[in-house]
């Protein structure tokens, strides 16, 4: 029995003569060759697109309080008094780390585009995600290559 497998970090899949096995963080499914059509690798470009404007979106959004916020704080720095070390206080050891969080997850936390190989079958398409970025996209190629060729076998039997 020939065994080929493609490994893509949080999605594995294996081809054998008459099975195709898909394993995932939170799922593992079998799909029978006998009921797919095709494999193939498809870019998500409209959730990315997507996920990329929202992010701009944000990025936008949290720039207005933050710099109101860093404003109205450095005014408390520069003119220290007794009455507003309360508020500095809070300005320092509270506002400033969660100015920086925010700022470090909605700024340089980008989307990414992602992938997936796509199975298609006779009830419909599975996708499996995958982020491309960290694959051989050869070794991919490859792998759907060999798909096609068993398939294309496969089916000449029946």
């Amino acid at each position: 029995m020939n065994t080929f497998q493609l490994d893509l970090g949080n999605l594995q899949i294996n081809l054998t003569d008459e099975k195709l096995f898909v394993n995932t963080f939170a799922s593992n499914e079998t799909f029978a060759l006998r009921s797919v059509n095709g494999l193939g690798v498809i870019d998500l470009i409209e959730a990315y697109n997507k996920n990329l404007n929202d992010w701009r979106l944000r990025r936008i959004i949290l720039t207005i309080p933050v710099s109101i916020f860093l404003i109205a704080g450095v005014d408390k720095l520069i003119f220290v008094n007794n009455e507003n070390i309360k508020e500095l206080f809070l300005f320092v050891y509270i506002g400033i780390p969660f100015a920086i969080y925010k700022i470090s997850y909605y700024l340089l936390i980008k989307p990414v585009l992602m992938s997936a190989v796509r199975i298609m079958l006779n009830s419909g398409n599975r996708d499996f995600q995958f982020d491309k970025a960290g694959v051989d996209s050869e070794a991919v190629a490859e792998f759907v290559a060999r798909v096609e060729s068993t398939l294309t076998a496969y089916h000449k039997k029946d």
